[in-house]
């Protein structure tokens, strides 16, 4: 009788992975200090873009009560949101094809941001991808940001695959981190960040835009990990 082949998970970043959606998140930065009287820098943004809102607010407006951090998050979400359905946004050519491809590789498929469920939803809805995509984890469904692996080790669970069957695809050198950190082949593309970065980081495969990717191949580099 022939072996059951282990099932293969594929972990996606969302923000400058499938979509580039860093003009809608520094607008909504932007505006958010507009409101409150504290600008918001291109250079602070450029510091923090995939870092997470707790991390984010605080070392931007110091010490704040969690009423205050609450309502300036869910303001600044709201706002990242209304730009996203405005078109501020544009997803990766051949995301929905890669996605159909995996599947029919029989490739189990996930999104792990640190983005909130609410955001993650409405960008699954605006790649249209809802009918390909097997788990999500966002902010809430984590305690811990990147590079701690949280956010992977917990897709991996529902995804149903081990840690060492799957493959992350993100842009950033904490993605990066915490792909490996959770024994993970770490892939990247270069939307956000420096190739020596990611590399330094231990990317094991860096590619210019996750289309470039080819699903069958993807699942030979899982499969030939030792």
């Amino acid at each position: 009788m022939a072996q059951q082949r282990l099932p293969i998970g594929v972990i996606f970043d969302m923000d400058g992975v499938l979509v580039d959606s860093a003009g809608a998140h520094q607008r909504a930065w932007q505006e958010l200090g507009t409101e409150v009287g504290v600008p918001f820098s291109v250079a602070r943004f450029r510091r923090t873009f995939g870092q997470r809102n707790a991390s984010i607010i605080p070392a931007w407006l110091g010490d704040i009560s969690p009423q205050r951090f609450d309502t300036l998050e869910q303001r600044k979400e709201s706002l990242y949101r209304e730009f996203v359905r405005a078109g501020a946004i544009r997803v990766y050519a051949r995301i929905p094809h890669l996605l159909g491809e995996l599947r029919h590789c029989g490739v189990k498929v996930a999104i792990a941001s640190s983005g909130p469920q609410a955001n993650v939803a409405l960008l699954v809805d605006t790649i249209g991808a809802h009918h390909l995509i097997d788990a999500v984890v966002a902010a809430e469904d984590v305690s811990e940001g990147k590079p701690h692996p949280e956010a992977f080790l917990r897709a991996a669970e529902r995804l149903g695959v081990a840690p060492g069957r799957c493959a992350v695809i993100e842009d950033s050198v904490h993605g990066i981190e915490a792909a490996k950190r959770a024994g993970m082949l770490a892939i990247a593309v270069l939307t956000s960040t420096p190739r020596a970065a990611l590399a330094a980081a231990g990317a094991e495969l860096i590619v210019d835009e996750v289309g470039a990717l080819d699903a069958a191949a993807l699942v030979r580099l899982v499969e030939d990990r030792r």
